[in-house]
């Protein structure tokens, strides 16, 4: 049996114009972290629930995903303002309309896939700074940052991410479309 080697979790990628966007912005604000991460949006790792259980079988994940992906609709979405998850240097976008961010983490929480736990509520976003020593007028760049244009997100994938020797390799392991109608 081929286990998740490493922290695994349930994203959705942004599409690509957005994508470099979200990743122009982490360069900005120098956040050596982020900068490693690709640009989306954590459905299961983070928030709501924990990394996948590494002691599951993958094909069986990656079917589950499947079948909830042949019912679930591409996401019609836009970013709200930046803001920051309070007492914490960690800074966001939220989304318009969360209902079917929330929607696809409950059927995926909720399915057959093991996961720890989370300490933290589901909170669909996009980390943009998570850098500890940022600067006041920093803050107030970030928290300015108007991305309004609208988009659509269409892409589930399953990414474990390593660490080690203060190096951070972000591993794509499936991919699967979302397939119900818009």
């Amino acid at each position: 049996m081929e286990n998740f080697k490493y922290d695994t979790y349930i994203v959705l990628e942004l599409p690509m114009q957005i994508s470099e966007q979200v990743m122009t912005i982490k360069r900005a604000f120098k956040d050596s972290f982020q900068m490693a991460l690709p640009a989306d949006v954590t459905i299961a790792g983070s928030s709501g629930v924990g990394v996948l259980d590494p002691a599951q079988e993958p094909s069986v994940v990656y079917s589950t995903l499947d079948k909830i992906s042949l019912k679930t609709k591409p996401i019609r979405t836009s970013f709200l303002e930046v803001t920051r998850f309070p007492s914490t240097n960690i800074f966001f976008c939220s989304f318009k309309n969360e209902t079917p961010f929330y929607d696809l983490h409950s059927k995926i929480a909720h399915s057959n896939i093991r996961f720890f736990k989370s300490e933290f509520p589901f909170k669909p976003h996009v980390t943009l700074c998570t850098r500890s020593s940022i600067t006041e007028a920093e803050m107030k760049k970030l928290l300015a940052i108007k991305l309004d244009e609208e988009f659509i997100i269409d892409t589930l994938s399953v990414c474990s991410l390593e660490v080690s020797n203060n190096k951070i390799k972000d591993h794509l392991l499936y991919k699967v479309k979302l397939n119900g109608y818009l």
